[in-house]
């Protein structure tokens, strides 16, 4: 197990987000079909969202909070996912909605198995935030996919 402070994790994340928004934007220009180049603006648009809901969140934590050690799992699955991604067939809309779906369930998974691990209350009161977040982020991933169905 690695430990890392909250602050890290919420850098990290960050970063993931960016990567994951230069990816979807990436494909968004090659698309040619109207609904994959639609979810993939829509996708790329929910990654900078999360990336500057992230530093807000990052600036209105107290120090006590971001200076938290974790305990972390030993390897993040961001590298799987960002090659899963490169590898997709950006016609597919399922397949990029099925991946973007695991990838909103990883990181509220991740948050969820660091607030069990954490006994600060400030880190665990903004790690239940950062969770909260996450699975309202799956919850409207979830409705636009089923609304992009119909379209």
């Amino acid at each position: 197990m690695r430990y890392k402070t909250l602050e890290d994790v919420i850098q990290e994340g960050r970063e993931f987000h960016s990567k994951l928004s230069q990816q979807y934007e990436e494909f968004e220009q090659l698309a040619a079909d109207e609904r994959a180049s639609l979810l993939l603006d829509q996708l790329k648009r929910r990654e900078e969202s999360m990336i500057h809901t992230l530093e807000n969140f990052r600036q209105d934590i107290g120090e006590g909070a971001l200076h938290t050690w974790v305990q972390f799992a030993p390897e993040g699955r961001e590298p799987e996912f960002l090659q899963r991604l490169r590898n997709l067939d950006i016609r597919d809309v399922e397949a990029i909605g099925q991946v973007a779906m695991e990838i909103e369930i990883y990181l509220a998974d991740q948050y969820r198995d660091l607030l069990h691990g954490v006994d600060t209350p400030s880190a665990k009161h903004a790690l239940e935030r950062l969770l909260e977040l996450e699975e309202l982020e799956e919850h409207t991933l979830s409705m636009n996919l089923f609304n992009l169905r119909d379209y």
